[in-house]
């Protein structure tokens, strides 16, 4: 793995404990600088238009996930800030630290299915959030898993088609 996607990953992980353990500012300092780095790699657009969809998203699966009583935010009743902040964060690894599973959508899709439950167990060790039925995370996971593979089969190269021809100012087919 290039150095470029190592410190990407590296950001990453910075940003997941920033905003679990101090919150949407210290996450925000954090997604700044995941971005500004990215910004390096040269796909911006991109990573924004990318960051922007899985914030969306994740606060959106989230919040259902409240009200379906999979997890628990403290009592929110919608997805708190700081989840929502690790959502754009992820957005901004497709292009990067997350490629080589981007390349391969199936395995990357698989992974991250996998690492959902681990994710948010791991938020729960923290005090961040509560799981009152563990074993309903297998919900989390599929829909991780579905996500994702559609994320990397099709919406990704989509964006990245769209906006890194139009950046080296080429038109989109």
């Amino acid at each position: 793995m290039s150095p470029h996607l190592l410190i990407n990953a590296a950001l990453f992980q910075l940003t997941w404990f920033a905003a679990v353990l101090f919150g949407v500012v210290a996450g925000l300092a954090c997604v700044l600088l995941l971005a500004i780095h990215g910004a390096r790699g040269g796909i911006k657009t991109a990573d924004l238009v990318l960051g922007s969809l899985a914030a969306a998203v994740g606060f959106g699966l989230d919040t259902v996930w409240i009200h379906t009583g999979i997890l628990d935010f403290n009592g929110a009743v919608i997805a708190p800030p700081w989840i929502v902040v690790l959502w754009l964060a992820t957005g901004l690894t497709i292009n990067h630290s997350l490629q080589p599973m981007a390349r391969r959508p199936l395995p990357g899709a698989v992974a991250a299915g996998l690492v959902a439950p681990v994710s948010y167990l791991s938020g729960e060790a923290l005090g961040a959030i509560s799981i009152p039925r563990p074993e309903l995370l297998a919900v989390v996971s599929i829909t991780w898993f579905f996500l994702f593979a559609f994320v990397f089969s099709t919406v990704a190269p989509f964006i990245n088609r769209l906006f890194v021809h139009r950046q080296h100012g080429e038109s989109a087919r």
